[in-house]
């Protein structure tokens, strides 16, 4: 019966983010030619996760994410969808999208939650239902410091119903979504002369999101990002290639950076390849111009404005934790040498010079040039980075084999330099200052090496036609690898954890994880401190406003 539940929950949620996908294509995009061919539910499915998490930005300004709030949401959500399906007649292309979301089901279920969910991720979500928007949360712990639009996406989903199951959709729907538009990539293909780069690409971003991002519970918020980004990419060569400007693509681009670096900011780094891209069409002066014909700007620059405030409100930071975007004239955040002690923290764990149970002695000369390299090879080259290197080398030997190119040049390989340049710009960013595969590193290097292999398959001019049964063929082994993964996960789980997904098919909740309660928080006007068991004295408190700032009086 539970599993029943389970499924027709995930069901309705799944329709009510295509219905609010739905109106925001209609009504606010260029995205919404309905009737006269059939339209991506990919698309519109990415636009309904960009659209909830607008709307989640905006009410938590003003109240939390109570049952009720949450039920109105969703129920209109699934009205929508009800209403251009069925009223509307809209013509779906909805084979790829049925594909993409029976997959899903393999991915769906599992026991152990990522390591961080219960660490600050359930908490941080449980206080947006429980609170509207406060200041200096980072006070509390620093992870609360890492402000993603996941967790107000998800934030949204918490009704009696649905309880704290089901804040895995936002990481699951982008799979999904994406999905289906890969899939629709590739099989469209068939009606062109030629397989072409975009089709080469889009093999390659199945494989990179459906056999080394297998595992949902280990995506977090760092992995939604890297695979949104690999279809920006795509979205980026279709631009390039196209002889004129494709206001649709250039829009759904828009759309798809916001998502990004609302997931996660540090990814603000990966604009510079939308920036050139608005460079070969448009001038600076034509920026204006550029707003008139892209009138979705305003709701991206909304978003992304709305993110660098909840960045603010919870550390006093713009994009955490870079120094200098932390002004020291927020009473309620940590200050300029707190998020340095944090920065350089990172940094030491990216570079395996700090693990739970070790830290080298000098940090600064540990991250002094290159100081670090000896160890980070040893500790953390191998063997996590070297079985990431020999898996995609795996994946381009298999893709090789299949498709055997005889004339080995990268045609027009000078239109795509600037772009290739800038991915290797980004991965020396990356190596020199965060060199963790979670920090950006697995879609950059898996991009650096796909990438001229697509070129050199794009330039044999093979068809459809005549390698149907291999595209087939590598199409079925990406799918029945995710699947078989997942189902021997699940075995092991049941072995481990003796979960039966049939008779509970929810995933672990930790009762210890950090819970912020309002009506535990007492408010004394003469002394203007917070107690809560006498557990937090050393945390102080303001009401200006309608607002609680908090701020630590404990010194480090």
């Amino acid at each position: 019966m539970e599993f029943i539940k389970f499924i027709l929950i995930y069901f309705f949620l799944t329709l009510s983010i295509i219905g609010y996908g739905l109106i925001f294509s209609l009504k606010l995009t260029k995205y919404n030619n309905f009737y006269k061919s059939n339209i991506s539910v990919g698309y519109v499915g990415i636009f309904g996760v960009f659209f909830l998490i607008l709307i989640s930005y905006l009410t938590n300004l003003f109240f939390p994410h109570s049952n009720l709030h949450n039920l109105l949401v969703l129920i209109i959500g699934i009205f929508f969808f009800l209403f251009f399906f069925f009223l509307n007649k809209i013509k779906f292309e909805l084979r790829y999208f049925f594909l993409a979301y029976l997959l899903s089901f393999f991915a769906i279920f599992y026991f152990k939650s990522h390591d961080d969910f219960s660490y600050y991720h359930l908490s941080f979500i449980n206080n947006l239902v429980l609170n509207k928007t406060e200041f200096g949360v980072g006070q509390f712990d620093p992870a609360f410091n890492h402000v993603s639009s996941l967790f107000y996406f998800h934030s949204l989903f918490k009704t009696f119903i649905t309880k704290d199951f089901f804040y895995q959709i936002g990481q699951l729907g982008i799979i999904i979504f994406v999905n289906t538009i890969l899939f629709e990539n590739i099989f469209n293909s068939a009606k062109s002369k030629k397989l072409d780069l975009i089709f080469f690409l889009s093999i390659f971003c199945v494989i990179f999101t459906n056999i080394f991002f297998y595992r949902l519970a280990e995506h977090g918020t760092d992995r939604s990002a890297q695979i949104l980004f690999f279809l920006s990419f795509i979205l980026i060569i279709e631009l390039i290639d196209s002889k004129k400007l494709l206001k649709q693509n250039f829009e759904i681009l828009l759309i798809i950076f916001t998502l990004i670096i609302s997931i996660k900011s540090f990814y603000i780094l990966y604009s510079v390849l939308f920036f050139y891209i608005y460079f070969k069409y448009f001038k600076a002066s034509q920026f204006l111009e550029f707003c008139k014909n892209f009138k979705i700007l305003y709701f991206c620059s909304l978003v992304f404005l709305l993110t660098l405030f909840y960045n603010i409100s919870h550390s006093g930071c713009l994009l955490y934790p870079v120094k200098f975007t932390c002004p020291d004239i927020f009473f309620w955040g940590l200050g300029k040498e707190k998020v340095l002690h944090y920065m350089t923290w990172y940094e030491l764990w990216s570079k395996a010079g700090a693990t739970p149970t070790y830290r080298v002695e000098n940090v600064g000369e540990y991250l002094s040039g290159l100081n670090w390299l000896p160890i980070w090879m040893e500790n953390y080259f191998f063997n996590k980075m070297s079985d990431y290197l020999l898996g995609i080398l795996l994946a381009i030997i298999i893709v090789l084999l299949f498709f055997k190119p005889i004339n080995f040049k990268f045609k027009n390989f000078k239109n795509y330099f600037p772009v290739y340049f800038l991915i290797f710009l980004l991965f020396l960013e990356w190596f020199l200052r965060h060199p963790s595969l979670r920090y950006g590193g697995y879609i950059i290097i898996f991009l650096l090496l796909t990438f001229p292999i697509s070129l050199l398959l794009t330039s044999q001019n093979f068809s459809f036609k005549n390698k149907k049964n291999s595209i087939i063929i590598i199409f079925l082994i990406c799918l029945v690898i995710f699947a078989g993964r997942n189902v021997n996960r699940l075995f092991k789980e049941n072995h481990v954890y003796k979960y039966n997904l049939l008779k509970n098919p929810y995933y672990r909740m930790d009762d210890n994880f950090f819970y912020m309660q309002k009506s535990k928080l007492k408010l004394f006007k003469d002394k203007d401190k917070c107690y809560e068991d006498n557990s937090l004295s050393y945390i102080k408190c303001r009401k200006i406003g309608n607002y609680r700032f908090y701020y630590s009086s404990k010194k480090n």
